[in-house]
């Protein structure tokens, strides 16, 4: 009686192992993502993301796979333009293929994976500079205006997330002993993910700065008056003002205009020691400073 139930174990292994090597089919529910087109100019309304195929392998590796807490999601390319895209279900085909070893065959009731897409709202911003702070070393400053690439980042998402967004600065940063001109790579804030679902067409930009060495330069200056009555004469002691500026070095050969002026109408508010104010001056200089920093005015009827 042992020596026949040995036997018959020895039989049931045999057997199960001649049954598990030969190739059968089995049922595999399966996932599919899917890549190649613009996530961020486009949503997915509706994909085919599951469906049941037909593996052929032996019983080893269905074990195998069948042992998976999860199986993988099968990511597939989807080409093309337009909404409505489609697939060969072939690609899937490679995609199971490079997914398990083993398979020896793949086969599913559909010709084709379908994906419905549609476009996003967008909303055009100038990144603004605002919270940088740029710190030049002595000597040096801004020559002209900062250039910002790309001048326009898009965000995409829903009419309703993109008007709670109003603006998009940069994040704040400082940059130290700048002395030449420079570009410079500054993420920005990231305002989109406060809004939901809102992705940006970029998440950093370029700023170029232009830099120049600079040297003091005096120049004196008369002293008009804004607004005066030509029935009445003014006058302002001292008539003329020293201007202290910075010039760059490249436009010292330069004779800059200056227009420097106290207004009658503080004049006539019983004011005798205006203030002067600079009201013209180039853009290539940088003004420092007006001495001295009050003038007296005389009315003389």
């Amino acid at each position: 009686m042992r020596r026949f139930l040995i036997i018959l174990g020895l039989t049931a292994i045999v057997w199960l192992g001649v049954s598990m090597s030969e190739p059968m089919e089995y049922p595999l529910q399966v996932r599919v993502s899917y890549t190649g087109y613009d996530t961020v100019r486009y949503a997915m309304q509706s994909a085919d993301t599951s469906l049941t195929i037909r593996i052929t392998s032996d019983g080893y590796t269905a074990f195998l796979i069948g042992m998976l807490d999860e199986v993988p999601p099968m990511e597939v390319t989807v080409s093309g333009s337009g909404m409505q895209r489609a697939v060969g279900i072939d690609v899937l085909y490679a995609a199971v293929y490079e997914s398990f070893v083993g398979i020896k065959g793949v086969s599913c009731a559909m010709d084709s994976l379908r994906v419905t897409l549609g476009e996003r709202c967008h909303k055009s911003f100038r990144p603004s500079i605002e919270h940088v702070n740029f710190e030049f070393a002595e000597q040096y400053a801004l020559y002209g205006q900062p250039f910002i690439t790309p001048s326009e980042v898009t965000l995409y998402g829903t009419e309703e997330a993109l008007a709670s967004i109003s603006s998009l600065p940069v994040a704040k940063t400082t940059v130290k002993g700048i002395r030449e001109s420079g570009s410079y790579t500054m993420k920005l804030e990231p305002v989109w993910r406060e809004a939901g679902d809102v992705h940006p067409s970029c998440t950093e930009v370029t700023v170029y700065v232009p830099v120049e060495a600079y040297v003091e330069r005096e120049y004196k200056v008369p002293v008009q008056v804004a607004g005066a009555d030509s029935s009445v004469s003014v006058h302002v002691y001292p008539p003329e003002v020293n201007l202290h500026v910075w010039v760059a070095q490249r436009d010292l050969h330069r004779e800059p205009e200056f227009t420097v002026k106290v207004d009658y109408a503080d004049i006539l508010r019983g004011g005798s020691h205006i203030v002067p104010q600079l009201t013209e001056f180039p853009g290539y200089v940088r003004p420092r400073g007006i001495e001295p920093s009050e003038v007296q005015c005389v009315i003389i009827k």
